[in-house]
């Protein structure tokens, strides 16, 4: 895959290593001022941009099966889900698989095709 992740959720998007590994990233929403050291940032760049941005980081989790990451993202956005009903939670769950299938289908996956492909001989 690019070098970028590939967004499958909201909060999650997979990256493979090219070899034999996709990994799970986790989107993160960062305020630079709660660093501990935003004070003497600001005081040698005024003009430091404070605004909150998103960052993408790797967790630990790594699979040889695109299948099995997937799927990974299924169980760690159903174990955030809050609801209260097994109605919400059917919904949720639903919600999760289109959202799956809309990244899967608007991805171009010809690039990676080709390199396994290249790979196999």
């Amino acid at each position: 895959m690019k070098t970028k992740p590939l967004p499958i959720t909201h909060n999650y998007a997979i990256k493979s290593d090219g070899i034999r590994n996709f990994q799970l990233y986790e989107r993160r929403l960062v305020d630079p001022t709660k660093s501990p050291k935003w004070a003497e940032k600001v005081a040698e760049n005024p003009a430091l941009d404070s605004a909150p941005y998103e960052k993408w980081v790797e967790i630990e989790s790594y699979h040889g099966r695109l299948e099995s990451a997937l799927h990974a993202i299924v169980v760690r956005e159903t174990l955030q889900f809050d609801g209260d009903t097994v109605a919400e939670l059917k919904a949720h769950l639903d919600g999760i698989h289109e959202l799956i299938a809309e990244s899967l289908k608007s991805h171009d996956f010809s690039e990676e095709i080709a390199r396994f492909k290249e790979s196999e001989g």
